[in-house]
């Protein structure tokens, strides 16, 4: 028998490359200390999905270690995580972002009542070694992104591959608790035996790579907010997202504190931390009545 989970955890679930950071990780760490032309490095791995059947993630994943540059030079873990160092992010994400809406949240008297508490979550399709050498790789719980299994330094093949649709097994681990790759997420787990369930889960995205993960949420009672670059006009993909219902909020990706983002994420935290409230009293109520019966 599954024991009724607390479901007093709130989500935070972040697409890394155009949600966190402006650019591409890869671009902005290995082609630069490679000296790689972004161009013809993305043409070498189209080349492979349209000539060779690769499948989109894989096909990059392959050429950073049979590309002739790597293999003079092969990526070693450390000197990925070393490289992370010339990661950028938005404005407010290395500034002050995740302690902020800590004590937001501590602010609200429910969260206290209640033992709320807040967790951060990554699934990229990046690189894990680059994230786990990030400046905010402290506020994660949980980083799910692409890794090599490495021998004797060198990455010898792909051992966890995350594209665009199987993000959506990451949010199911998430949701259930289940976050090592071992545990199985296909057995039947009864809401209220989730960990987090999805209506206190919130995913942040920025185009068509997460409309997989963005519907996941939709249907299954969850928030979804769209992001994009400050710098540029709302990209059409973004307002389609929201106009298709698959995101219910889109603003600039901009962390700072007096930002539109910002605010929605805080009416968002809200809304979930008065839902829980509001089910812990109901629980509350009926644990009394059926002692009193």
């Amino acid at each position: 028998m599954t024991r009724k989970a607390a479901q007093n955890i709130v989500a935070l679930v972040y697409d890394f490359d155009g949600t966190l950071s402006p650019g591409n990780m890869q671009e902005e760490t290995i082609f630069k200390a490679y000296g790689i032309d972004k161009r013809k490095f993305w043409a070498k791995s189209q080349a492979l999905v349209h000539r060779r059947g690769y499948e989109q993630t894989l096909a990059y994943l392959r050429l950073l270690i049979d590309d002739p540059v790597f293999k003079r030079k092969p990526l070693r873990k450390a000197y990925l995580k070393k490289l992370a160092r010339n990661v950028l992010y938005y404005p407010g994400v290395a500034e002050g972002y995740f302690d902020q809406l800590g004590h937001f949240m501590e602010a609200i008297p429910e969260v206290a009542e209640c033992g709320i508490k807040l967790e951060h979550y990554i699934i990229s399709s990046g690189l894990k070694e680059i994230l786990d050498g990030t400046s905010i790789r402290k506020y994660f719980k949980q980083v799910y992104a692409c890794e090599y299994d490495f021998k004797g330094g060198r990455p010898v093949f792909p051992k966890l591959v995350i594209n665009d649709t199987n993000k959506t097994q990451f949010l199911f681990r998430i949701n259930k608790g289940k976050f090592k790759l071992s545990e199985s997420i296909n057995q039947h787990m009864p809401e209220e035996g989730r960990r987090i369930p999805f209506r206190n889960m919130v995913y942040i995205g920025d185009g068509i790579t997460d409309v997989p993960s963005m519907t996941v949420m939709h249907k299954s009672g969850g928030n979804a907010i769209a992001v994009y670059d400050p710098s540029r006009r709302v990209p059409r993909e973004v307002k389609e997202m929201v106009a298709e219902k698959r995101a219910e909020h889109f603003a600039p990706a901009d962390f700072r504190p007096d930002k539109l983002l910002v605010k929605i994420l805080h009416r968002t935290l809200k809304k979930i931390i008065y839902s829980i409230a509001y089910r812990s009293s109901s629980d509350r109520s009926s644990d009394w009545v059926r002692r009193h019966m």
